[in-house]
């Protein structure tokens, strides 16, 4: 699609990392590699995301996303097409 493309991210999440408090303003589509995801979307309920499941990535405020274990990382991969130019994760001002 002209003017829009897809980027693939390869993320870690160490023991006990916690990314909580940032936006999407787009939808992502992604898969857990190794370990546990916590996350949650505004005021939904915490789901837990285990090696092997896929998840989405709403376009909202990603109130959770953290690792789910204290002693071993998380990796997983995510898609997001955007805008070109345009971000596809915010974080709030400082």
């Amino acid at each position: 699609m002209p003017g829009w493309e897809t980027r693939l991210f390869l993320i870690t999440y160490p023991a006990g990392a916690d990314g909580s408090g940032h936006s999407h303003p787009v939808p992502g589509i992604g898969y857990v590699l190794q370990g546990t995801m916590v996350s949650a979307f505004d005021e939904d309920a915490e789901e837990i995301i285990v090696a092997g499941q896929g998840f989405q990535d709403k376009a909202s405020f990603h109130r959770v996303s953290r690792n789910g274990s204290a002693t071993e990382p998380m990796r997983f991969v995510i898609a997001y097409t955007v805008k070109t130019g345009e971000p596809n994760t915010t974080w709030p001002s400082k």
